[in-house]
Formats: C-alpha cells, sequence, structure tokens
C-alpha cells in the first residue's frame, strides 16, 4: 500500500476515533502527525514508542507562546 495512502488512513481514522472533542482532534493530529512523520522517515508508524506525550508538547507550546505563564 502506498504510504501516502496509509498515512491519510491513520490520519481520518485518528479523528474520526477521537472527533468528540478539540482537544480530542488537536490529540489524534497530533499522534497522526507523528505516526506521519515515522513512516515518511522509518516506514512504520511507531518509529519511537518513547516520543514524548501530547500533555508534554501542549506544555511546551503554551510556554513558547506565553513564556510568562499568563
Amino acid at each position: 500500500m502506498d504510504k501516502k495512502i496509509l498515512a491519510a488512513i491513520v490520519v481520518l481514522l485518528s479523528i474520526a476515533w477521537s472527533a468528540c472533542t478539540s482537544d480530542h482532534i488537536k490529540r489524534a493530529a497530533y499522534e497522526a502527525a507523528y505516526q506521519k512523520g515515522c513512516i515518511d522517515r522509518v516506514g512504520t508508524a511507531n518509529c519511537e514508542p518513547e516520543h514524548r506525550s501530547y500533555e508534554q508538547y501542549a506544555q511546551d507550546r503554551d510556554q513558547l507562546i506565553k513564556p510568562d505563564g499568563r
């Protein structure tokens, strides 16, 4: 199966499974982007099982956007 088609399927399934709230959609998009990056780099969807969680990513992102905590 073509890697682009597989990545699109992963993205759509991730969004469909967790499309209840905005946070779930963001989490699904984060995981789908991680999996697509893995597929592009090494050909498998889970190349770094210990990758940072969505919560860690969101914290880091929020600190970059609002460095003084406001």
